[in-house]
Formats: structure tokens, C-alpha cells, sequence
């Protein structure tokens, strides 16, 4: 299984665009999937760059 965790890395590009409210907005590209998303703020970012690796390992902690 940690061969998995290995093998399961992702490139994303962030554009941070304002910055407002003592946070980052702007968008995030997942180059592997070539899909890109727009967030609010800096956790609302980790947070899709987290739940796209969950996805992408077929994590059952991304779907709970």
C-alpha cells in the first residue's frame, strides 16, 4: 500500500488573483485531470487540492 501513496502525486497550479479579508482568491488548476476550479479563500483551496487527491486514490476518508 505505500507504493500507492508514492505513485499518487498530483501537480496543481494556483493563479492567485485578490487577496481580501486577510485570504486567498483565485483558482487552481489540477493538470493531471486539466480541470480547474476557483476558490474563496486559502483553506477552501487545501481543501479541494485534498479531496482531489482522496479522489484520485480512491480514498474512502473523501467520501465520508
Amino acid at each position: 500500500m505505500s507504493m500507492n501513496k508514492e505513485n499518487s502525486k498530483g501537480t496543481f497550479i494556483v493563479k492567485i488573483m485578490n487577496q481580501q479579508n486577510s485570504t486567498w482568491q483565485g483558482s487552481v488548476t489540477w493538470v493531471e485531470e486539466q480541470k480547474t476550479e476557483y476558490f474563496r479563500s486559502a483553506l477552501e483551496l487545501v481543501k479541494m487540492m485534498d479531496e482531489a487527491m482522496g479522489a484520485d486514490t480512491g480514498s474512502e476518508e473523501s467520501k465520508a
